[in-house]
């Protein structure tokens, strides 16, 4: 029996959407033998770049350098804390080399609130976006600075 055409599209077109909703999970910054956060159903809670700024209780600059540069550019950094709250390990998903390595340097002298999960401290993880600008920035104005 032969299947006509819009019947053969509809279900080809059903199934794609399926699959395009299916995320991969997210590969994490490192390897980490910590336990990991986690919500009620076991699914890996990755904070939101405002919640992990909220987090912070310690927070260390870029250098002089960058902070001189005429630039405009947005870093993402996907990082790990440690059930201590230190940071475990950063890595960069965009951003220019010169940004990236100034912002995975600064971020790992920071600090963080811990997480606990059944009342025992675990890591967690989260990613922060910074948006440094010092050349044609808009109404917001130029900022070289992590401590916004």
């Amino acid at each position: 029996m032969k299947v006509p055409f819009p019947y053969c599209l509809v279900a080809l077109m059903s199934f794609s959407t399926l699959v395009l909703g299916q995320s991969k999970p997210r590969p994490l910054p490192c390897d980490l033998s910590e336990k990991l956060l986690r919500d009620h159903d076991g699914k890996l809670l990755w904070f939101t770049s405002d919640q992990m700024k909220k987090r912070a209780t310690h927070r260390v600059d870029i250098g002089p350098v960058l902070k001189q540069a005429d630039i405009k550019d947005t870093a993402i950094v996907d990082i790990i804390v440690n059930p201590s709250g230190t940071v475990a390990c950063v890595k960069s998903l965009i951003g220019l080399p010169m940004v990236r390595l100034e912002v995975e340097k600064a971020l790992r002298g920071w600090m963080f609130t811990s997480a606990s999960m059944e009342g025992k401290p675990v890591a967690y993880v989260g990613e922060i976006e910074f948006s440094l600008c010092n050349l044609s920035c808009g109404e917001e104005g130029p900022s070289m600075t992590l401590l916004k």
